[in-house]
């Protein structure tokens, strides 16, 4: 009993600082105070603080750094994901429920961020194209180039909300978005839809650049259908984008990003 007592206060004090933490308080790359100190606010042992800065450590909130204190980190290292990553593995949601609901955000955000226009986000977009052109032989690069790519017109909005939305759903798919990059073909097609993306936004026209992110979440959707299986299973055929009519799978096999 006293070792579940413990665990309640370590969550109560945890909770406290996560709320200090998200509600700016304590700003990213602030030390928070010596355990001694959070032992003497709270009340509790120096044993419950541990446990608390362990917990916050976890979640990438707090890197705790030994012999030199605890320190808030930035919002790009929370880990958000962790609950939709826990739904997909529960069988409760699925890949292709993320992506509905990635389309319904990205092609938004595509609209925005052409209507928006901002020069930064479109250095940080040609930035992640040359990556990706020049990685198509390096599937984990390419695909962290991918993601930068949609990281950086999430940013180009200039919602920061948009950002933090979007962490959780794209990191689901990351496991398939690596299958595709076994064919080259797939690698290729994902370069040229994002290149449309970009150049709609950069031409400032909302319009074409939801369309063009239609369209990829479209074909990205066709494909997670696609990598759901293995490969040699890959016999039937899915849709085509830009037409609606079937291709043979292994013309079209992808990686959704």
């Amino acid at each position: 009993m006293a070792e579940v007592a413990r665990r309640r206060l370590s969550e109560q004090v945890a909770q406290h600082l996560r709320e200090l933490i998200v509600e700016g308080e304590i700003g990213a790359g602030e030390a928070l105070p010596p355990e001694r100190e959070l032992s003497r606010r709270f009340g509790v042992s120096s044993v419950v603080i541990r446990e608390a800065l362990t917990t916050l450590s976890v979640s990438g909130l707090v890197s705790i750094r030994h012999g030199v204190g605890s320190f808030v980190t930035t919002p790009d290292h929370w880990h958000v994901a962790e609950p939709i990553a826990t739904l997909i593995r529960s069988g409760r949601a699925s890949v292709l429920d993320v992506l509905e609901v990635r389309s319904m955000i990205e092609i938004e955000a595509a609209g925005l961020a052409a209507h928006r226009r901002d020069p930064a986000a479109l250095r940080e977009l040609d930035g992640a194209l040359a990556r990706m052109a020049g990685s198509t032989h390096n599937p984990v690069a390419n695909v962290e180039a991918d993601l930068e790519f949609h990281r950086a017109l999430a940013a180009g909005t200039g919602n920061p909300v948009l950002a933090l939305v979007l962490q959780p759903i794209l990191a689901p798919i990351h496991t398939g978005m690596l299958r595709g990059t076994r064919l080259p073909e797939a690698t290729e097609r994902a370069l040229d839809e994002h290149r449309d993306i970009r150049n709609a936004v950069a031409d400032g026209d909302a319009d074409a650049a939801r369309a063009a992110m239609r369209h990829h979440m479209h074909t990205a959707r066709a494909e997670a259908t696609l990598y759901a299986r293995p490969l040699a299973d890959e016999g039937p055929a899915i849709l085509d984008g830009r037409a609606g009519t079937p291709r043979a799978a292994t013309r079209r096999a992808g990686r959704g990003g």
